[in-house]
């Protein structure tokens, strides 16, 4: 194993482990006991994490391009698990909404810098190396809804958070010693301030299709931070699964979609990222409807768990290479943290959305939005040009 891939296995781990936080709260929804307030409150919570996380990544992409990736990375880690340690002490919930503001920047400071060390490391094998990170991603996911429901059910949630604090402490310190920067040349005359690399950005690509690719950014954004937010209560609550299975299952789609990562980058490098994305959202879009209608029945749940998440993750490698196809390299850092702001900083507001649905509506109504939310993200990316 050469430096190269030592480094993606730490940066993709590292995609991982800060995924696991951003779905470690509304995983624990059911046995959090009201101690953070209601469903509502929570969804404001989880909210509060996807602004700073979203909003952040603008300047954290700056920051990509110009100093070292692999020191941003691990700054995130510290931070996320610092974060994740101080939510499982907090004495009140002001305490737990500032660590979650902290735990929110920390995350920011992965993405733009991570996913621009993928685009980096190749461009006959982007999307491969796109689904590797993904892999990573839900992985993490995978393990933190089923962390959460057997540490939580065993120790309680504030004991999960700790511990998944250690975690992240732990991945800073691979991080700083295996992972390599690649080297970058500098613009002749240094880097340009924001407002004339933003318009670098837009000026040395296909204006249409960078738009396109961004709305369809902050539709997946939506989906995402409203989906991770809600199935495992809705599996729980609405069809009736208990704490530990729902936790199983919310496990399996994420499991499900991690290897749907690989299979949508490298399917991507050889018929193209338009196919994957219609393939993939409307097939999502199907699967929520399904799951709203299905009877309470385990091996269905199984079913359908398992195609929400293999037709949702594998747009995200297509999605995501698809920017780093069009971006110029030496923006590509402020390219995936445009990317990475419209993706969570605009879909900030989805779980919120989710709470305030689910509190006058049912969990139901909060699914039906999102299979809209999917149906318009298929009708934008059919609108893409090869």
């Amino acid at each position: 194993m050469d430096t190269q891939d030592r480094s993606i296995i730490a940066i993709s781990s590292s995609h991982g482990i800060m995924h696991a936080y951003l779905v470690l709260l509304p995983a624990m929804i059911p046995i959090l006991g009201g101690e953070l307030g209601d469903i509502a409150t929570i969804g404001m919570l989880a909210s509060l994490v996807s602004l700073f996380y979203g909003w952040f990544s603008l300047p954290v992409g700056f920051l990509a391009d110009r100093v070292s990736k692999k020191l941003l990375i691990t700054g995130s880690m510290i931070l996320c698990g610092g974060a994740s340690i101080l939510i499982g002490l907090s004495p009140n919930i002001t305490i737990t909404a500032i660590a979650l503001i902290i735990l929110g920047t920390g995350a920011s400071l992965y993405h733009p810098c991570g996913y621009a060390h993928m685009s980096l490391a190749s461009d006959e094998m982007r999307g491969r190396y796109m689904g590797f990170q993904g892999l990573g991603g839900d992985m993490g996911m995978a393990i933190s809804f089923l962390t959460s429901s057997l540490l939580g059910a065993r120790f309680g949630w504030r004991m999960t958070f700790i511990i998944w604090g250690v975690i992240g402490l732990i991945m800073a310190a691979i991080d700083l010693a295996v992972i390599k920067d690649i080297p970058f040349k500098i613009p002749e005359g240094g880097h340009k301030g924001p407002v004339a690399t933003i318009k670098k950005m837009f000026g040395s690509t296909d204006k249409t299709k960078l738009i396109l690719t961004l709305g369809i950014v902050v539709l997946s954004g939506m989906l995402w931070n409203g989906v991770s937010s809600f199935i495992m209560v809705y599996l729980n609550e609405e069809k009736v699964m208990p704490l530990i299975l729902a936790g199983g299952l919310s496990t399996l789609k994420y499991t499900v979609g991690a290897f749907a990562q690989i299979v949508g980058g490298e399917m991507s490098d050889r018929i193209g990222r338009k196919k994957l994305l219609l393939f993939g959202y409307s097939g999502f879009a199907l699967s929520l409807l399904a799951l709203i209608y299905s009877p309470n029945i385990v091996s269905l749940m199984v079913i359908l768990v398992v195609l929400l998440g293999f037709t949702f993750f594998i747009t995200q490698s297509p999605m995501n290479a698809l920017l780093g196809d069009i971006a110029s390299k030496d923006t590509v850092g402020v390219t995936y943290g445009v990317n990475f702001t419209l993706k969570y900083g605009i879909g900030f507001f989805t779980p919120a959305i989710g709470g305030w649905l689910a509190s006058n509506y049912g969990l139901n109504s909060v699914f039906y939005f999102f299979a809209g939310l999917a149906a318009v993200a298929f009708l934008v990316a059919s609108q893409l040009k090869e």
